[in-house]
């Protein structure tokens, strides 16, 4: 057990150096990705567009809908105030 190494550096680190240390790797890591990366925030982004797009079209129709079934209401109420 000795013989292997902490995950961690012998040396001790501020926080700021960490976080630095942190970023510096994680910097490295999305060079290495490159393209890969820009492609799946570009779905994502496709995705989300497409889901807002649904939901507007959604909206539209709950709108008509709403208002198709007002003008009915007050049609029956009229039907029924002259005929009754």
């Amino acid at each position: 057990m000795d013989n292997q190494k902490s995950p961690f550096s012998e040396e001790k680190l501020s926080r700021k150096q960490y976080r630095e240390q942190i970023a510096r790797t994680r910097a490295a890591g999305q060079e290495q990705e490159g393209g890969e990366q820009t492609r799946q925030r570009t779905v994502e982004d496709q995705e989300e567009q497409s889901s807002e797009d649904k939901t507007a079209v959604l909206k539209r129709k709950l709108n008509i809908a709403i208002v198709g079934l007002i003008v009915a209401i007050i049609a029956v109420y009229l039907v029924l105030f002259f005929v009754g």
